[in-house]
């Protein structure tokens, strides 16, 4: 029985010091991401995967496909074959993608090859991509991942009650990326389905398109959803930051917004139930350290973060006269005070 006790004690401890030592071997990370490097969902989810893998040594190597800025075919095409051959010199241990594009232009590239993947913040069903050979449960294959499942539904719900009145007219604005087409057509799925009063859902393609369309916007709704806002352009074609966005819309709007985008809130719009990047790095990186403890990627769910939090702009609210119960606020991230 002491052999027996001997030879498992040592059992324990050779595990030990070869996971240890496997931690202690530096790993070879390749972040792509699909949009630009001041992207803020991009950079909270870069720190959440980062915070994940800090029992780990790693060193990391960066590409940005810059697609929201350059959503035309012949730079997409361009940067996505600069990014392949990159991953391909870098040889990284894992790659990573952020969004929808770095997955369907390039981890379809390295699909079914012996490097492992992870994406995240992607909106698309997986099996669009072929990243599914057997169940979401266990994807059979070289890749795994976090999808992002925005929480439009429970924060009209949530919103509902706060108005005071029924609420039988909704809009939806969103900027034209290839991600925002993918995530309102998400939406208006959900909207059928549960027979939403959506009045109307639109499509901006530039600055002084998203204006006329927050003008037209007044006296018609109860609700507005604000999708996102990045990448759009004034006169002579400059760049108008999403802050600039969100700051003219918070001057010239009087429909109460919904947002799922936890900046867009802290930034002034009234509120909603968000899923934050930061959430969405962590749990992909999970999901990363477990490939470096020996899982097969095809082995890992591919799934979503369980919940979402809510976050409310208080200052907007109180423009709006609006009046929250303490419960609600006792539970949600609060800006603007």
């Amino acid at each position: 029985m002491e052999k027996l006790r001997m030879a498992t004690c040592s059992l324990v401890f050779l595990g030990i010091f070869w996971a240890g030592i496997a931690r202690a071997t530096p790993k070879k990370v390749f972040l792509l991401f699909s949009y630009h490097k001041s992207y803020f969902w991009h950079m909270n989810a870069e720190r959440g995967l980062r915070n994940a893998l800090k029992e780990y040594r790693c060193t990391y190597h960066s590409f940005y496909m810059d697609t929201k800025r350059h959503p035309e075919a012949s730079w997409i095409l361009k940067v996505s074959q600069e990014a392949i051959q990159q991953i391909s010199y870098f040889h990284p241990d894992i790659l990573v993608g952020f969004d929808d594009n770095a997955c369907h232009y390039v981890l379809t590239h390295f699909l079914g090859t012996s490097l492992p993947m992870v994406f995240l913040g992607v909106n698309r069903e997986p099996e669009e991509y072929g990243f599914v050979k057997g169940s979401r449960e266990h994807p059979g294959r070289n890749v795994t991942g976090v999808l992002e499942h925005h929480y439009f539904l429970q924060s009209i719900q949530l919103f509902s009650g706060l108005l005071g009145k029924p609420v039988r007219r909704i809009g939806l604005v969103s900027d034209s990326s290839e991600t925002s087409h993918t995530m309102v057509a998400d939406f208006m799925k959900i909207a059928r389905k549960q027979h939403l009063p959506i009045v109307f859902f639109k499509f901006a393609y530039s600055f002084p398109g998203w204006q006329e369309i927050i003008r037209d916007a007044q006296g018609k709704l109860d609700l507005l959803i604000i999708s996102t806002c990045e990448g759009l352009k004034g006169q002579g074609n400059i760049d108008i930051s999403s802050d600039d966005v969100i700051a003219w819309t918070v001057a010239h709007n009087r429909v109460p917004e919904v947002s799922v985008v936890s900046r867009y809130v802290k930034k002034g719009l009234m509120g909603g139930i968000v899923l934050t990047g930061y959430h969405q790095g962590f749990y992909a990186g999970k999901k990363v350290a477990r490939i470096f403890q020996g899982v097969s990627p095809g082995n890992i769910p591919i799934d979503h973060p369980p919940e979402g939090t809510i976050a409310l702009n208080m200052k907007r609210i109180r423009t709006l006269g609006l009046k929250v119960p303490l419960g609600i606020l006792h539970s949600a991230t609060l800006f603007g005070r």
